[in-house]
């Protein structure tokens, strides 16, 4: 009997979403005096991705430096096991920015589904202009954005931000962009919670996004040398039962 492929590309979005709000939160953890803008640091953090709690495949955000002094935000996901021999899982968001500093307004974001190749697309951003061009499904659009709002994988850099200068926030709203045009992502804070992964228990602030048919819990924790706080377990419910959770599994912050 074959198991059905969790829907990773849907819990890439709700990944991507939630990751926005890590670094936010490390600023909670630091003893400044004043809040300052985040200044962050490189760091890849992984996650095993749980489809009815049999391990599917895994999930990877890195931020790393280039070559051309600027730096890449990705995202990969990859199955394994039984889920391996299916692409649908094997998707990839690209995030390239100037700087590590707020306020994370990335130049260009990539989507790739090996899966599914029709769904993947590339958007530059001219921030001047306030438009986007977008390449999808071989035709080149351009469309207007709001110049402040962030992609959608960069929208975890902006949340971190927002966080940092906001410690007690309960409620808050990230502007973001996706191949359609600007968006607005709304987040409740609810409290610590303890939560366990591979790399031991947490006591985790909770993040919920709610929605009409499907709700997304997202439990953020200190971690590493910095203190940079991160999701360390993600759950997706539909209609009230959990489809998807990704937990963490291990991270390198410098």
């Amino acid at each position: 009997m074959q198991r059905k492929l969790p829907n990773v590309d849907r819990m890439l979005k709700i990944l991507t979403q939630a990751l926005a709000l890590t670094a936010l939160l490390a600023g909670v953890q630091s003893n400044a005096i004043a809040a300052q803008p985040l200044q962050l640091p490189t760091f890849s953090i992984s996650y095993t991705l749980e489809n009815n709690y049999i391990t599917a495949g895994t999930a990877e955000l890195t931020l790393k430096g280039t070559e051309e002094q600027g730096y890449l935000l990705t995202l990969q996901t990859n199955p394994t096991g039984m889920f391996r021999f299916s692409n649908k899982g094997k998707i990839r968001e690209q995030a390239k920015l100037a700087s590590l500093s707020a306020p994370f307004l990335a130049n260009e974001y990539s989507y790739t589904n090996h899966g599914d190749k029709k769904r993947s697309y590339v958007s530059s951003y001219d921030r001047e202009q306030g438009t986007a061009t977008t390449t999808f499904a071989s035709e080149t659009t351009t469309i207007e954005i709001e110049p402040d709002a962030v992609d959608r994988l960069s929208m975890t850099l902006a949340v971190m931000d927002q966080l940092n200068l906001e410690p007690d926030i309960e409620k808050f709203s990230v502007k973001t962009l996706d191949k359609t045009g600007t968006h607005t992502v709304e987040f409740v804070a609810k409290g610590q919670e303890s939560v366990k992964t591979e790399k031991g228990k947490f006591t985790a602030t909770r993040i919920d996004r709610p929605r009409t048919t499907r709700n997304t819990v997202t439990w953020f924790a200190p971690l590493g040398p910095t203190n940079l706080v991160v999701p360390v377990q993600i759950e997706q419910y539909k209609r009230g039962k959990m489809s998807v959770r990704l937990r963490l599994k291990d991270f390198s912050i410098n």
